[in-house]
């Protein structure tokens, strides 16, 4: 097996316990909280620190900050390359401390108003007051997670350029066992109503976060690495900043895309917050499981012939990694379309998570899986633009996606309230998939060779096929057991291998590109 699909299989594997972990924490977290006040303010005031973790922590710091590290291990010795670490770091934790502060005290003066003015006026009023007031004090102390999350980032895309795949992809268990810790606490033995178990659920994300940042640092520490204040000036400074900036501003318009959407969300009634935080986390599951992974491990070594100028490694790792990506998030897309109800049933119907709540997730989940194959192709085209040192265009592109999802979430919202949310984050997906691809082939005339049309051929042809079978068997299913929680439990799992089964094999029938690459790849998940 190559060393390239251990890797991906590493990361695959750490990020399905993961997201299997997370699944099991909302699960607990939509039984305890349900769809109500106290949950929209929770998932608002995690979100903050989350932003800019994908901001400065997973966003345009790391995407800058891996080609840079990755010319420095290869022409350098460690100590230099741990040096420049260092002070990434130092200049980390000084801007994530500082906005963190500011963000407080804006959160604290913004409760202040709402407690004055507005809480109470109306019962719209009174509920939408509430969730920002709630909301505004979980932000704060939910804050300190900020530079925490953005300082483990670093030091994961550290890890991942030294080859060390499983920490970095493991971090997200340990803060769900913090959240999960906190649930158990709090909703199983103390009892607590959802509008104080929220409290003790914001300190369990503190907990994790310091479990997330040991780990990465006693990782790092085996590596050779020592925490110092370097001084003097470090090479590779000035190109991490040349590539920053501009990328900054890429990842800042999405991230405020993103951010938008969910205050758009937060403002327009109590439930649009809750269920839309469900569905994506729904579709997070093969983002991170497949899409992530393939990206993270092929992104370090496309920096890496780019640097080396090798054309012929380039075109074979993209075309790989594209193809890849689309082979295992395309039959996921289907999947949750075809069996979103009962999905839904099984995870999250529990205590204060109703039918009715089901119902009002389940199109959102499916409008949302749609764009899944969008979602991971657009993440992988970014990284390529990344490796090769081209932050800008990216900018260019996010910023017309910002301006198309702003102007359909606003025409849409009204009339079709959280659907049209995630309707307009659809339509902005395949309006960026389309500019990606043109311009990764404007960028690197080479990558005209990377021909996919037959891949993609297949992997349709296989997805229908497989959608066919899930909708059918489900549909009898339904027929003999009616629509219960049992029937939902039986669906999945009957289902969602014959379905994965019929897939893989219409996909190696038709003779799929890389299908000795993804049967190993199955055949190892499949052991572990």
């Amino acid at each position: 097996m190559s060393q390239r699909l251990k890797s991906i299989l590493t990361v695959s594997a750490s990020v399905l316990g993961s997201r299997l972990l997370g699944l099991l924490r909302d699960s607990m977290t939509a039984a305890f909280l349900g769809v109500s006040v106290a949950s929209n303010a929770f998932i608002f005031a995690f979100m903050v620190p989350n932003l800019f973790r994908r901001l400065f922590g997973e966003g345009a710091l790391t995407s800058a900050f891996v080609p840079v590290l990755s010319d420095q291990v290869r022409v350098a010795d460690d100590q230099r390359a741990f040096r420049f670490v260092n002070q990434v770091l130092l200049r980390l934790i000084m801007i994530t401390v500082g906005v963190s502060v500011v963000l407080c005290l804006l959160f604290a003066l913004a409760a202040v108003v709402i407690a004055a003015r507005w809480k109470g006026e109306g019962q719209w009023t009174a509920s939408i007051a509430e969730q920002w007031y709630q909301g505004s004090l979980l932000s704060i102390l939910m804050m300190p997670y900020m530079p925490i999350i953005c300082v483990t980032a670093i030091l994961g895309a550290v890890l991942n350029v030294r080859n060390r795949f499983a920490v970095p992809a493991l971090s997200n268990v340990l803060l769900n066992v913090g959240i999960i810790g906190a649930l158990l606490i709090g909703g199983l033995w103390m009892k607590l109503p959802a509008e104080e178990l929220v409290w003790l659920l914001s300190v369990g994300v503190l907990v994790g976060g310091v479990l997330q940042i040991f780990s990465a640092l006693w990782a790092l520490w085996q590596e050779g690495w020592r925490p110092r204040i370097e001084r003097g000036p470090v090479d590779g400074m000035e190109e991490l900043k040349r590539l920053f900036i501009p990328g900054l501003w890429g990842a800042a318009i999405l991230q405020v895309n993103t951010f938008v959407s969910r205050l758009l969300a937060f403002g327009l009634n109590e439930s649009a917050t809750t269920t839309l935080n469900y569905a994506n986390r729904l579709i997070e599951l093969p983002m991170g499981m497949f899409a992530v992974a393939i990206a993270t491990v092929i992104f370090p070594q496309m920096s890496l012939m780019v640097s080396a100028n090798d054309r012929e490694g380039l075109v074979e790792s993209y075309g790989h990694g594209l193809r890849m990506t689309l082979a295992l998030t395309a039959p996921a897309a289907v999947g949750l379309i075809a069996l979103s109800e009962p999905i839904l049933t099984m995870l999250f119907q529990w205590g204060r998570f109703s039918a009715g709540d089901v119902a009002m997730t389940g199109p959102l989940l499916m409008i949302l899986a749609a764009a899944v194959p969008l979602f991971a192709m657009n993440a992988f085209m970014t990284r390529a633009f990344h490796a090769f040192k081209d932050t800008r265009t990216p900018v260019a592109y996010a910023g017309v996606t910002f301006v198309v999802n702003l102007v359909l979430s606003l025409a849409l919202m009204i009339p079709l309230e959280a659907k049209g949310l995630a309707l307009a984050n659809l339509l902005a997906s395949v309006t960026l998939s389309v500019l990606m691809v043109r311009g990764i082939r404007k960028k690197r005339p080479e990558l005209t060779n990377v021909h996919i049309g037959r891949s993609v051929r297949t992997i349709l042809l296989s997805s229908i096929g497989m959608a066919a079978v899930a909708i059918s068997v489900s549909y009898l299913i339904e027929m003999m057991m009616g629509s219960t929680k049992e029937a939902a439990f039986v669906t999945c799992a009957v289902v969602i291998p014959l379905g994965a089964a019929v897939y893989f094999g219409l996909l190696f029938a038709c003779k799929f590109e890389d299908s000795a690459e993804v049967a190993k790849l199955l055949k190892r998940l499949m052991r572990r």
